[in-house]
């Protein structure tokens, strides 16, 4: 990894961008599709896939750049779009038919795992990605970290549990092979382009069956209200879904996922200091925050160890 002060500026705007717009759409898409009553998540998510390929493909089809690399890029990476696209799709799936089992807690002890799932995934798939040990070592208290934050007790059913479980090996798989495809030189727009309509195309029959006669008596009744959730919502998911892509292909998805981790901490932390309830940090808590941040910075110091080491030297057969 280049260290130079450019490129520092530049991973930084990454993460900063990174955590803006996915505390920014998990909030937009808590709000419309809970707070508000927009009860159509299905449709929401299809909706976000295709106004996404809508709005890039006259960069797609008209640059002449883009013109070039589609038949290339699909024979060399058509593997790697399929299980990107499929398994987005699955992911969602799965983890929003979970929430109807389980509690949202529970669904985040669960998605907790992500960086150690993603990390196996990412060893299994990527020739060049071997975390070294101090990134292994502090992989796994961020996870236990976040597991005893977020822990709640409460009644949830297995069907829940498994849903959730199969949504976070889909999600990781998914992280694991975007990093891979995108060490390449395939850029972020085109892997957006590329992935949307197989998410899209899994996920219609079911959002048409369960939510299409429903989304359209809401219509019927509020128009202009549902039609500003979803194309406000198709273009923050579009930024979001480059950012999400730039972050991969910047930091790998195993670091993004730690991230996202350390994210959820401080964002519960930070609610109870602004809202006052600081009294309600119990050991349990701490205990959590300690071992993420404890985790994160061993695996930030791996990582830069990891970024200070040369290149492997390459051998050279002799001609002799």
């Amino acid at each position: 990894m280049d260290l130079s002060p450019a490129n520092v500026l530049r991973v930084t705007f990454v993460v900063l961008a990174y955590l803006v717009f996915n505390t920014t759409i998990n909030l937009f898409n808590r709000w419309c599709l809970g707070v508000h009553g927009f009860h159509f998540p299905l449709i929401v998510t299809v909706s976000h896939f295709t106004f996404a390929f809508c709005v890039l493909t006259p960069i797609m089809l008209g640059v002449e750049s883009y013109k070039k690399q589609h038949k290339e890029a699909w024979k060399k990476d058509w593997k790697g779009f399929v299980v990107v696209g499929l398994f987005t799709g699955v992911n969602v799936a799965l983890n929003n038919s979970s929430l109807v089992y389980i509690s949202l807690s529970m669904n985040q002890v669960i998605t907790a795992t992500m960086p150690v799932l993603t990390c196996l995934f990412a060893v299994l798939l990527e020739d060049n990605y071997r975390p070294n040990q101090y990134q292994i070592y502090g992989i796994i208290p961020i996870c236990i970290g976040v597991i005893i934050v977020v822990y709640e007790e409460s009644n949830n059913e297995t069907i829940g549990i498994f849903l959730c479980a199969g949504a976070t090996l889909a999600n990781a798989l998914r992280t694991a092979m975007s990093s891979k495809v995108l060490t390449g030189k395939l850029d972020v727009l085109s892997m957006t382009w590329y992935t949307g309509p197989i998410s899209a195309l899994v996920l219609m029959p079911i959002a048409l069956a369960k939510e299409w006669t429903p989304l359209m008596t809401y219509l019927s009744e509020k128009f202009v209200d549902g039609t500003g959730i979803l194309l406000g919502g198709s273009c923050l998911a579009l930024i979001y879904n480059i950012v999400l892509f730039m972050t991969i292909k910047t930091l790998t998805g195993v670091t993004m996922n730690v991230m996202g981790n350390v994210k959820i901490i401080l964002l519960l932390f930070l609610s109870r200091v602004v809202l006052g309830e600081l009294s309600d940090v119990d050991v349990q808590m701490v205990s959590g925050i300690v071992l993420t941040f404890g985790g994160f910075f061993l695996y930030s110091y791996g990582t830069f160890m990891k970024a200070k080491a040369p290149p492997p030297v390459s051998s050279v057969k002799s001609g002799a």
